[in-house]
């Protein structure tokens, strides 16, 4: 992770000047943390023997859906259900797709490493996005030879652990291990960010005084450092072409646990 974000692009900046190697090594290692909470929980996932994940696709997003769902309870939303063979210019695909094989339930996550760098506007759209998309999600896994879902949840995770909105579908992540139904997730993620931060700010230490010093001949080598957090995701078979099947009566809707409400 660490490796991947100290070799992002620079571009020059007129209000960084010089400093812009830097504003872009800020940048990447923001973009590579929410990429890091990603793995952190695929991985979490790969472990445990009732959940898989499904490859990440775009999965199409019913223009019908999104506006009835704006005007519906979410309640009343989770019993209807939109076919997936519609022409759509839009579509959405999730960080993850975890698929509970026991329960035959699916559970769609987008993961945020600070929701409240997004206006409401946009966490609303994303909202009904990931609505739309669930309400045709079991048909549409089905007919690509996926797993048969009785149940298609969404969930939105606040990776700075700030904002908390369960009848909305968002969770800060300190409730992943809940969401998930298993222990250890948070755990793993914890010490997953320490090891990344411990690195990043070794690098700015590094780069901060090579700033200083010119040519960074007296700022200590970090070159022997290693590739940083390396989480393993899972990587399932790609789902095959689509066939003639027969669908359960499903449900959808934000993610519900009893014992976070």
């Amino acid at each position: 992770m660490i490796e991947t974000a100290k070799a992002g692009a620079v571009r020059d900046d007129p209000t960084f000047g010089e400093y812009a190697p830097l504003f872009g090594f800020f940048r990447s290692c923001v973009m590579q943390e929410g990429r890091l909470l990603e793995l952190a929980i695929a991985d979490a996932v790969d472990e445990n023997p009732s959940l898989s994940l499904l490859p990440p696709r775009p999965m199409p997003i019913v223009p019908a859906a999104v506006e009835m769902l704006k005007r519906t309870p979410g309640h009343v939303a989770r019993g209807i259900r939109f076919p997936s063979r519609v022409h759509s210019t839009e579509a959405y695909r999730p960080d993850l797709f975890i698929v509970d094989e026991v329960k035959h339930t699916g559970l769609m996550l987008d993961i945020k490493r600070s929701l409240t760098s997004y206006r409401p506007r946009e966490i609303e759209r994303l909202r009904f996005r990931m609505l739309a998309v669930a309400s045709i999600a079991s048909e549409w896994v089905a007919e690509r030879q996926g797993p048969v879902l009785v149940e298609v949840e969404t969930a939105i995770i606040d990776g700075a652990d700030e904002v908390s909105d369960h009848d909305h579908g968002i969770f800060p992540l300190s409730e992943i291990d809940e969401l998930l139904g298993m222990e250890g997730v948070l755990e793993s993620i914890t010490r997953a960010r320490a090891l990344f931060a411990e690195k990043v700010q070794m690098e700015l230490s590094a780069r901060c005084r090579g700033l200083v010093f010119g040519d960074g001949s007296n700022a200590p080598d970090f070159s022997a450092e290693h590739n940083g957090v390396q989480a393993g995701t899972t990587h399932p078979s790609e789902i095959g072409p689509p066939h003639s099947a027969t669908v359960r009566p499903v449900r959808f809707g934000y993610a519900k646990r009893p014992n976070l409400h």
